[in-house]
């Protein structure tokens, strides 16, 4: 067997492996040098967006820096709350309900409460097999017990029985307490409050009226983009609209605080041409002006070619794999020379 003819395939090179070695080593050196464009890129983006987070921070006056960090404390417990509240619905729904329906010897030691399932399991003892199989069919015949299942039970030394099951609870159970209301009130009326007063007795409100009369909120709701800034210390508000904003017929929505009054009111056009004095008035009737002045934001050209470090990665790139085709197509040409023969 002749064996020279695989060694000739095996030494012989072919010109378009080097198109491929010379265009893949292009895109290696394109790849990586992207790479490092890319990171460069990536932290500029995050110091501008560092300057912007300390750029904000220098808006609005320490007070109004206060109330927003009190409101977001404020909405971080109202969200805790909730959730808890949630969980603690639903027990008490579940646990109203099992006071109702527990039969008398039985005893339950054990609730597993899951909201999300709308399931219980329980575990307890109860008298004898017959006091255990009475409660079952009382929670069978309940409209807000989907399904239940004894689990297992056992006699203990005592000969009570112990058992435990499970309950899939119909989402009826969720409204329970509210619909066992009406009943419970039918059976014990609580008495009227309103006859405790005394006839004729006058009561004395001893309440101090509110003194306060902040602009705590102005804004334009027609516009989106509209920004703006209450001073508390200098008393003005400053705002900031758009390019292009007709700003001789604006509704302004005004925040004030609670008891108080301001006029002009809330929801009335205005020609913010020039600044516009509101005055808020307290319960109390001590009043606080207020001089709202709207600025026109200039025209900001939106630059439509892409990101320079884009355009550069782009440009780069393209530039390697020219060089490489260009070099490729020479070592080839220099190659083919080489191996022509001579004569």
């Amino acid at each position: 067997m002749d064996f020279s003819v695989i060694f000739q395939l095996r030494t012989k090179r072919f010109w378009w492996m080097d198109v491929i070695f010379y265009f893949v080593v292009s895109l290696l050196v394109a790849t990586v040098i992207c790479y490092f464009i890319f990171l460069i890129k990536n932290n500029i983006q995050k110091s501008e967006i560092e300057k912007e987070i300390k750029a904000l921070e220098t808006v609005g006056t320490s007070l109004q820096k206060d109330h927003e960090k009190q409101v977001i404390n404020y909405q971080k417990k109202i969200n805790d709350f909730s959730s808890l509240f949630k969980n603690h619905g639903f027990a008490s729904q579940v646990f109203s309900f099992m006071q109702k329906e527990t039969r008398p010897n039985v005893w339950f030691d054990r609730f597993g409460l899951q909201q999300k399932e709308a399931t219980v399991e329980l575990s307890g003892q109860s008298d004898d097999n017959e006091a255990l199989s009475r409660q079952v069919a009382v929670l069978e015949r309940s409209e807000y017990v989907k399904n239940i299942n004894v689990l297992n039970s056992t006699l203990d030394e005592s000969s009570k029985v112990k058992f435990n099951s499970a309950l899939s609870l119909d989402s009826k159970i969720f409204k329970y307490i509210s619909d066992l209301q009406p009943a419970l009130e039918e059976a014990n009326l609580p008495p009227d409050q309103s006859t405790d007063a005394t006839e004729g007795q006058e009561t004395v409100n001893t309440q101090t009226k509110s003194s306060d009369k902040l602009m705590i909120v102005f804004k334009f709701p027609q516009i989106a983009d509209s920004v703006s800034v209450v001073d508390l210390e200098n008393n003005t508000v400053a705002l900031d609209v758009p390019f292009g904003t007709d700003v001789t017929n604006l509704t302004p929505s005004i925040v004030i605080s609670p008891k108080a009054t301001v006029s002009p009111e809330s929801g009335l056009h205005q020609d913010f041409t020039n600044p516009i004095v509101y005055r808020v008035t307290s319960e109390d009737g001590s009043t606080q002006d207020y001089a709202v002045a709207v600025r026109v934001l200039a025209q900001v050209v939106e630059k439509k070619s892409g990101s320079p470090i884009v355009i550069i990665s782009t440009v780069i790139l393209s530039i390697l794999l020219i060089g490489a085709v260009i070099i490729g197509a020479f070592f080839i040409y220099k190659k083919r020379l080489n191996n022509k023969p001579q004569i």
